[in-house]
């Protein structure tokens, strides 16, 4: 995977130690595990939590739409009325069909990279098993 895009705009510090601002739709470069700016300033590690919330792998040209999928699924303010982020039925879901996706070292449910990196065909399908609606920009 060498190619990332914005899929949520970045502000912040980057890895360069310099104040960024990355616009949602900018195309960013790979240099090693770095996602670099058009420019090559480093902005986070590829496996980041900032690479994450902000940042999809775009090598198929589906980066913006796998981006919106993930951030839904795993970021977006959600409450599954137990207080947590999804219910005890969708965390069974969660663990019995979509446990690929998943950290086995975690009592909680925590998105490995094969999530992030995931088709959006099957990330669409993840997010309705669950009932998370997608905003489509």
């Amino acid at each position: 995977m060498g190619r990332y895009i914005t899929h949520k705009r970045f502000r912040g510090i980057g890895a360069c130690g310099k104040q960024l601002n990355i616009p949602y739709g900018t195309e960013c470069p790979m240099l090693g595990d770095f996602i670099m700016t058009p420019c090559g300033r480093h902005i986070c590690a590829k496996t980041s939590q900032t690479a994450q919330m902000h940042f999809a792998c775009n090598d198929d040209g589906r980066g913006l739409e796998r981006g919106a999928l993930t951030y839904a699924i795993a970021f977006a303010n959600r409450d599954a009325g137990n207080g947590y982020r999804f219910s005890d039925e969708e965390q069974r879901l969660l663990r019995r069909k979509w446990g690929k996706f998943l950290m086995n070292f975690s009592d909680v449910i925590l998105f490995n990279d094969a999530f992030f990196a995931a088709d959006p065909d099957e990330l669409e399908q993840l997010a309705k098993d669950i009932h998370i609606k997608i905003r489509r920009k």
